[in-house]
């Protein structure tokens, strides 16, 4: 059966918002929270940030659906424009729709820390989940030995950004009538240039917040 596109979004949207209300509840607990900033903060500023955590989660599950929907079309204008570039007569909602599915990857890695922390490391502090990313670049590498403007680029690269790109080139193979090389071809340096952008972005603002 073929969802329409909205359906596909809201479908996005209450994944992520599953996923994230089971990370809150089983594995960013009071007692790592409370563990986590045992050494910086007194027992009651932790109450504190522990009460206002529980009054306020529900303002990230309102602004998760502007987060994914910025996202999508800031992907899917940017992928528009190269496609009027290259000569390519294709619909916007066809690429929204191409972006909205690709966007399922990156329920995996949420998946996993849920998994992984709950059933494998069990003695997890909140450093550890903070810096936890499957597949990702920074697993070859001791965070603490690591710059920090280096921490979230060792991050974002990883085996995920992969599986994007093919399910993107899946996607515009299929809307483009093309064959998979061709589209693959296409989507490695479009969604490529707009990763790295990202990172130099990211990066940059990290390093004059932290300057």
């Amino acid at each position: 059966m073929k969802l329409n596109t909205f359906y596909l979004f809201g479908l996005l949207i209450l994944s992520s918002i599953i996923l994230g209300v089971l990370l809150d509840k089983i594995i960013l607990t009071d007692e790592v929270l409370v563990n986590g900033f045992y050494n910086q903060l007194s027992l009651s500023k932790i109450e504190e940030l522990i009460d206002y955590k529980a009054r306020l989660s529900w303002i990230n599950y309102m602004v998760l659906p502007v987060f994914y929907f910025v996202k999508i079309l800031l992907i899917g204008i940017w992928i528009l424009s190269w496609t009027i570039f290259f000569g390519h007569k294709i619909s916007f909602r066809e690429i929204l729709r191409v972006v909205i599915k690709a966007e399922f990857v990156w329920l995996i890695p949420s998946l996993i820390t849920l998994i992984w922390f709950h059933f494998i490391d069990t003695s997890y502090t909140l450093v550890d989940i903070q810096y936890f990313q499957p597949l990702s670049l920074l697993n070859f590498f001791s965070v603490s030995e690591v710059e920090n403007w280096l921490i979230f680029p060792l991050q974002a690269l990883s085996l995920f950004q992969v599986a994007y790109i093919i399910f993107l080139a899946i996607g515009i193979k299929q809307v483009l009538s093309t064959n998979y090389n061709a589209a693959l071809t296409f989507t490695i340096p479009v969604y490529g240039s707009a990763l790295i952008t990202w990172i130099v972005f990211i990066t940059f603002l990290s390093m004059n917040l932290a300057a």
